[in-house]
């Protein structure tokens, strides 16, 4: 099984985006497909240029692409929800 790539992120306002793209090496998705991972950038900057963000672990039960706690969706968009970053490719089971 392949992780699942973070494509884009608009979250500015988190210490691991660089230029719309997530930079460290693993996020965790809440279980309201929010991103756990969301660090305010206050002065740190977090991440490594030549990470590509990947999801590391889900706990968003109810989404369609959600398997025993992995993304099966291959590819996400992180973005911006009510101030806060949310998974934009969750989709319910339902």
């Amino acid at each position: 099984m392949e992780i699942s790539n973070i494509d884009s992120c608009d979250m500015t306002s988190c210490s691991y985006n660089m230029r719309n793209q997530c930079h460290t090496f693993a996020i965790s998705v809440g279980p309201h497909a929010e991103c756990d991972t969301f660090y305010y950038r206050a002065e740190d900057q977090g991440g490594f240029e030549e990470t590509t963000g990947k999801i590391g672990a889900c706990v968003a039960s109810d989404c369609k692409f959600n398997e025993q706690l992995e993304c099966k969706a291959g590819n996400i968009d992180v973005g911006t929800h009510k101030a806060h970053a949310d998974c934009r490719t969750y989709e319910s089971r339902a």
